[in-house]
């Protein structure tokens, strides 16, 4: 949970409503402390603090940053997780630079500290804006989110603090229709289907004649080309790939679906890609 200004006393009392068996943890900007921090280690035993990479321009350095959380921690029985966001990453270029700059601030100020219960790395190559794809398109794009994790975990320098690295991408469904302004939208939403495979984020965008509005690529047909190609998993890899399989043979009563059931298909394949690469790497 993200703190905007003046939320710290809602988050508080939210905090406090919330049953001691389904608890939440906030989620501060370094500069959230000491104020706001300690304000709400008395009633939650976790909280993360999250910390841009790059540093951000108009903010603190990594050394009065890591200096600053080190000085508020002492003394304090409250479990201090970090968040590592490097954002969006767009290409390769910029992956590169990235990857250098988080080796560099887990070497110098995480490798050694005692502070941090677990370091979150949080990242994503997911396109932000999708607006360019022409409708019936399919795109490929490099999945240089989990490139970055496994270089990092491949480092020899982080051996010893392997186990309280953990990885989070921002998924495939944070970009969506939500962000859209509807008043440009001429045809509406077009059906849509994100497919994550090993290597790739493919996104798939349906199509419409706009003279008999008759679809010519619906959420049917993305579910067979998705099932008919060689990034298709199986329909037992995960409920997701299920649904593709049953909606692309119109099985067990199932239509093609909307864009809101393609939002739960896409997330848990997503999801179980993930948790499969997670197992692999940990178990490496």
């Amino acid at each position: 949970m993200h703190v905007d200004e003046g939320t710290g006393e809602c988050l508080a009392s939210l905090i406090k409503l919330v049953d001691k068996t389904n608890k939440i943890f906030p989620v501060l900007y370094f500069d959230d402390f000491p104020d706001l921090a300690n304000e709400l280690c008395d009633i939650s035993d976790r909280i993360l603090v999250r910390i841009p990479i790059p540093e951000d321009i108009e903010g603190g350095d990594y050394a009065t940053i890591f200096s600053n959380l080190n000085e508020w921690y002492a003394g304090k029985k409250v479990s201090l997780d970090i968040v590592l966001d490097l954002g969006v990453v767009e290409n390769k270029k910029d992956a590169n630079l990235l990857y250098a700059e988080l080796k560099n601030v887990l070497n110098t100020y995480i490798k050694d500290a005692e502070i941090f219960q677990k370091s979150i790395i949080a990242v994503t190559s997911f396109p932000e804006n999708l607006s360019q794809l022409s409708a019936g398109e399919s795109v490929l794009f490099d999945r240089l989110d989990i490139v970055i994790f496994k270089k990092i975990m491949q480092h020899r320098g982080l051996e010893s603090i392997k186990n309280h690295l953990y990885f989070s991408d921002y998924g495939v469904s944070k970009f969506t229709e939500t962000e859209i302004d509807f008043s440009k939208l001429r045809y509406g939403i077009m059906p849509k289907a994100k497919y994550t495979t090993s290597e790739k984020y493919w996104v798939l965008k349906g199509a419409k004649n706009h003279l008999t509005k008759k679809w010519i690529k619906d959420h049917k047909a993305i579910a067979l080309e998705i099932l008919n190609s060689p990034y298709y998993y199986r329909e037992d890899f995960s409920f997701g790939d299920l649904e593709i399989m049953e909606r692309a043979n119109s099985l067990n009563g199932k239509g093609p679906g909307n864009n809101t059931n393609w939002v739960t298909i896409d997330t848990n394949h997503h999801i179980a890609v993930v948790i499969e690469e997670l197992s692999k790497i940990y178990g490496s």
